[in-house]
């Protein structure tokens, strides 16, 4: 259960690393084309147009553009922030720390138990032995029990 829970926040810490990724992914894009598509205008007839985009894009083409990065960049900032609200909290670590420390104790009890039930295991393989020994005699081959 504890792997699971580290896994998961392992997996919250990837996906907001991977929307960061993208977010800039698209910001980077975005500057990229307002940059290269963009078709200058004449503002005032007394200033004229003199830088020219060979590969302008046409003023609809360019704004649906706009427009379709700007929902992108707000789509995925909104992830974002879901992904970081999702995030462990600061008390969730005092509550694993807890729990860890309840499951190492009863790693603790089991174990001993464990030491326990060999040793009675042992105990009562020598007794088993013994009984072989009487049963057989002592003028027959010594049986040993292989542990």
């Amino acid at each position: 259960m504890l792997n699971e829970e580290l896994s998961t926040d392992m997996d919250r810490i990837t996906q907001l690393q991977d929307a960061i990724l993208d977010l800039l992914t698209i910001t980077s894009t975005s500057i990229d084309y307002i940059t290269k598509r963009t078709e200058f205008e004449q503002t005032s007839k007394n200033i004229p147009t003199t830088l020219q985009t060979p590969h302008a894009a046409n003023r609809t083409e360019y704004k649906a553009s706009i427009e379709t990065f700007v929902n992108d960049i707000v789509r995925r900032s909104k992830d974002i922030k879901i992904l970081i609200q999702n995030l462990p909290k600061k008390d969730d670590s005092t509550n694993r720390a807890t729990r860890l420390s309840e499951l190492q104790e009863e790693l603790k009890v089991a174990n001993e138990e464990y030491k326990e039930a060999l040793a009675q295991s042992e105990e009562l393989l020598i007794e088993l032995q013994s009984a072989l020994d009487q049963a057989l005699g002592d003028d027959s081959p010594n049986l040993t029990i292989l542990s």
